[in-house]
């Protein structure tokens, strides 16, 4: 609910010090050329607070994620790995099975 009345709007700033919610900082802005100086040091402080409790939080996804990506990528370089070693295991199977000798190339056929 928006203040009523300026000393409303003084008064919790000044008086309450419970933390102010998304809303009070909405309604505070029609009041904001009439707030006090100890009321506009009270709401710079909450807006800091805010502001590093968003940066924290963001930090804390931000390193979920690049643990999520560092674990991806090294799955997919373990991937990688296990596909060159069957695909070199492959090639020597073929060249046991089928000599060099016998496999022509597409020049030799002509």
């Amino acid at each position: 609910m928006p203040f009523a009345s300026m000393q409303e709007m003084e008064e919790r700033l000044t008086s309450n010090p419970s933390k102010l919610n998304q809303q009070e900082l909405r309604d505070l802005i029609p009041w904001m050329r009439q707030v006090s100086e100890g009321g506009m040091r009270r709401l710079n402080v909450e807006l800091a607070l805010q502001g590093l409790e968003t940066a924290h939080q963001f930090e804390k996804s931000s390193r979920k994620l690049t643990t999520w990506l560092v674990w991806l990528t090294a799955g997919l370089l373990a991937l990688t790995l296990v596909t060159g070693y069957y695909t070199c295991q492959l090639v020597q199977i073929s060249h046991q099975v089928m000599p060099k000798e016998t496999v022509k190339t597409p020049a030799a056929r002509k």
